[in-house]
């Protein structure tokens, strides 16, 4: 009976390793993404959009289920993480005026984070976004 444990126990690291070696590099890197993404969103977003992404009735938009969660407005999406947001925009229709707070101490990697989280969960995308596309994007709205 002891012998069939430790044989049993020694297969378990070979199954963790198996496992994990059935998803690429971007995949992993995706769903680490995706956690940290989630933290950072439910830290720094959710209380304005909330956890569900359903916005804050006539105040804050919605980002589940909306029109304006597309890869065309990626990198207007990250600047507003980042340097906030006082035009007014339309999603789904209805146009929302309240400005957006920016968060200025998040880094590259932490808006990289939250905007993979943010698509992945309500944009259809099964992708990290890439730390060096953020960082160009933040220069860019930064000027």
């Amino acid at each position: 009976m002891i012998r069939r444990i430790f044989y049993s126990a020694l297969r378990i690291p070979q199954l963790v390793l198996l496992l994990t070696a059935c998803q690429s590099p971007q995949e992993i890197k995706r769903d680490q993404y995706f956690v940290e993404g989630m933290q950072l969103y439910n830290l720094h977003c959710a209380n304005c959009h909330q956890k569900d992404g359903k916005g804050l009735v006539d105040l804050y938009p919605p980002l589940a289920g909306t029109d304006y969660l597309t890869a065309a407005n990626k990198a207007r999406i990250i600047c507003a993480i980042r340097y906030g947001q006082a035009d007014s925009l339309v999603v789904n229709g209805k146009r929302y005026t309240q400005p957006m707070p920016g968060n200025t101490q998040l880094q590259a990697l932490d808006v990289a984070e939250i905007t993979t989280y943010i698509y992945n969960q309500w944009g259809g995308e099964k992708t990290a976004t890439e730390t060096d596309s953020v960082r160009k994007w933040l220069e860019k709205c930064r000027k």
